[in-house]
């Protein structure tokens, strides 16, 4: 029974994770937030806000030229990502991926740009399942300088 209830206390706190930001209305977005994200960004398409805590917003949208990015605002501070596509991703991050998280594959990455500093930051996970089932286990954020030298890991 023990192992039991272990594995359902488990299996929702890894939900919690999993689906850690959830989608919300522009409306539900604090207003200094939007406008500052308005001021900053001209004719974004496909804007989808998400909340991430209580204090924390994160917008994605299509920029002019159609390349994805995203924007965090906090009380902390407000940094710009800009995504990636996987046919440009840096040798140096694949390679310490699969060097030190053989079980974990790339699913995002990045540019962060926060308080003028840049760097790399990359969402891994650990998928399993089935063929065409598959859900993620552990996901993991990782922090690299723009060279490529690893700085941190969430």
């Amino acid at each position: 029974m023990k192992k039991i209830t272990l594995i359902a206390v488990a299996l929702l706190i890894s939900q919690g994770v999993i689906f850690a930001q959830k989608k919300v209305a522009e409306k539900d977005v604090k207003v200094s937030y939007v406008k500052d994200f308005q001021r900053q960004v001209k004719d974004p398409t496909n804007v989808q806000w998400y909340q991430i805590d209580e204090n924390t917003f994160k917008v994605s949208y299509l920029d002019f030229e159609k390349s994805r990015q995203a924007m965090v605002f906090s009380n902390k501070g407000m940094e710009t990502h800009y995504i990636i596509e996987s046919k440009y991703w840096p040798l140096s991050v694949k390679e310490y991926v699969s060097a030190n998280y053989p079980k974990f594959s790339i699913t995002d990455l990045w540019v962060r740009k926060a308080r003028n500093k840049m760097t790399y930051q990359t969402r891994i996970a650990r998928k399993s399942g089935f063929l065409w089932w598959k859900k993620e286990k552990e996901v993991k954020i990782l922090d690299f300088e723009v060279d490529g030298k690893f700085i941190s890991a969430e």
